[in-house]
């Protein structure tokens, strides 16, 4: 568990000057782990600050993976909880999810200060892949013909579109459309996509499209320069079944940041 909340702590540095009565922060942890022992941990270096940790286990319990709803819930958790634990935020004014793995540069501040205007969503794009590599568009304006949804878009959409890439994603939860899960549900019934997360991937930012802000590149994983990097430090890895192996090899990147104050706790 010290590995998999390791990122975390980088994060945190940057939030010490911040007025720590009006942060909260949300961990979740590996399907099976022990939410007490890094609950005491955390407190330590964050005694001022309100703090929930959540095992997947927890998730999965609450979630009836029988019905299709919590199965598909339960199936996407990885992509998909980035929105739900927003969407459970609502006496939140604002929620950030930084992606595990992460080491952040940048000042968390300058995202809070942001003005999202009338989104509820900002992110940075993934232009890696684009609509066009997944789908036709001729299937997509069949669709947008045929569907009398909502969330299907009006205007044509762009084949050269990206994706979301939700390693840095600001919310606004009372912004949130109440029909957005169901509408990424509906989006993996009528697109196929052979590769399951290019298929989750691909329905998020159908139902996204046009509706979110887009986050300065600099908030995107990219080099050195960027405001987030890859966290290249030791670290456990949790299979499908929820097993944990130790990463055998790791860079020394990590190091330059990782405050000697967390390092401490989370050797203990």
């Amino acid at each position: 568990m010290r590995n998999e909340m390791f990122h975390q702590h980088n994060f945190f540095s940057h939030l010490f000057g911040s007025d720590p009565q009006n942060i909260s922060f949300h961990f979740l942890i590996p399907k099976g782990g022990n939410d007490k022992l890094p609950y005491h941990k955390l407190k330590v270096v964050l005694p001022d600050s309100d703090l929930t940790v959540t095992s997947q286990k927890q998730i999965k319990d609450k979630l009836n993976v029988a019905t299709p709803e919590g199965n598909f819930l339960w199936l996407f958790h990885k992509e998909l909880a980035p929105l739900l634990i927003a969407k459970s935020q609502l006496s939140k004014r604002r929620y950030l999810h930084i992606s595990a793995d992460s080491i952040v540069k940048g000042k968390i501040e300058d995202l809070g200060r942001m003005d999202l205007g009338t989104y509820a969503v900002a992110a940075t794009e993934d232009c890696s892949k684009r609509f066009g590599d997944f789908v036709s568009m001729d299937v997509l304006s069949a669709i947008q013909r045929a569907a009398a949804k909502n969330w299907v878009s009006k205007e044509p959409y762009d084949k050269d579109a990206c994706l979301v890439d939700f390693d840095v994603l600001l919310v606004e939860p009372r912004k949130l459309e109440k029909n957005l899960v169901e509408s990424i549900k509906w989006w993996t019934g009528v697109v196929n996509v052979a590769n399951p997360r290019d298929h989750i991937r691909l329905a998020i930012a159908l139902a996204l499209y046009d509706k979110y802000l887009k986050l300065p590149s600099i908030w995107k994983r990219a080099n050195a320069n960027a405001n987030i990097l890859n966290y290249d430090g030791p670290k456990k890895v949790c299979s499908d079944d929820g097993r944990q192996h130790e990463k055998s090899s790791y860079g020394d990147n990590w190091k330059e940041y990782l405050h000697q104050k967390s390092e401490a706790i989370l050797n203990s």
